[in-house]
């Protein structure tokens, strides 16, 4: 029977935890570039997690087939290079496609980075700092997208699982869109429309590594890698165009290039298995 109590429970968490934050940020003039950001943006993206705690402690007691923590993953070093290896191309695809065009320009630190010892180091201390930053925030959210409802669904047999996860994914992140500039917000239809776009896909992706993996971890390194990287690594080498619709987080460059990868992934998948449902069953632990 489709798990629909837990899903409306989790749904109004999550989302309702990111709408009180836009309200504040609304009310307050706050946006994603404010210093109060520092303190709402963990809880916001530990907001999937507590819905998950309160999920299965109410209406949901009776599952216990998370993807675990507890194991780094059977894929070995793939665990962390998939992940890795993912945003990578994408955004070096698009920041190439945008730099040959003419759209920006290489400029390392704004141009205060002008040898390669400088570069390395400022690369070196802000990754030291940023990656597990963003990797705590992200294993907030992925205990809840990934750890819980992706697999709750696919338990239940919920077709097109990924699809109503990314729903909810979408219905999270929209009210910060709104109320606190999250993607810049200048021209919010297209923001919502590419963030949209390129979540599918990325959901799907998530999905399939820590399946394959049969953890939690390559999602949780995914996730951490995408922020990293598209907010903070490519744009600091790179001016001229990382806040426009082009580019950016969800621009219209990188969302190209991760519905190309989540194609290449789903039809590899259909056309060498296993199928989903059977991938998805392997991933839970045995009860």
């Amino acid at each position: 029977m489709p798990p629909w109590r837990a899903l409306v429970l989790f749904s109004a968490i999550a989302v309702g935890a990111t709408t009180a934050i836009a309200v504040l940020c609304h009310a307050k003039g706050w946006t994603v570039t404010s210093p109060a950001w520092a303190i709402l943006s963990p809880l916001a993206m530990w907001a999937p997690a507590l819905a998950r705690l309160v999920t299965r402690a109410t209406v949901d007691r009776g599952f216990a087939g998370t993807l675990t923590l507890r194991r780094l993953g059977v894929t070995g070093a793939r665990v962390i290079l998939e992940p890795l290896a993912l945003p990578l191309m994408v955004y070096s695809a698009a920041y190439f496609i945008a730099w040959s065009s003419g759209f920006v320009q290489l400029s390392p630190g704004d141009g205060k980075w002008t040898t390669g010892a400088r570069i390395a180091a400022n690369v070196a201390v802000n990754l030291a700092i940023l990656l597990p930053v963003g990797t705590f925030t992200a294993l907030g959210e992925e205990l809840g997208w990934r750890g819980y409802l992706q697999p709750r669904l696919d338990a239940a047999g919920v077709r097109f699982s990924v699809a109503v996860v990314w729903l909810v994914q979408l219905a999270y992140h929209l009210p910060l869109m709104v109320g606190a500039g999250y993607l810049g917000g200048g021209n919010l239809l297209a923001t919502a429309v590419l963030f949209a776009a390129a979540d599918l896909p990325v959901s799907f992706l998530s999905a399939c590594l820590a399946y394959r993996a049969r953890s939690l971890w390559p999602a949780v390194f995914f996730h951490s890698f995408h922020n990293t990287i598209s907010q903070w690594l490519f744009p600091k080498f790179f001016g001229g165009g990382d806040e426009s619709l082009l580019l950016g987080e969800t621009g219209v460059l990188p969302t190209i290039g991760y519905v190309v990868l989540g194609v290449a992934v789903l039809l590899a998948l259909r056309r060498e298995g296993p199928p989903w449902a059977e991938l998805a069953r392997s991933a839970r632990p045995i009860m």
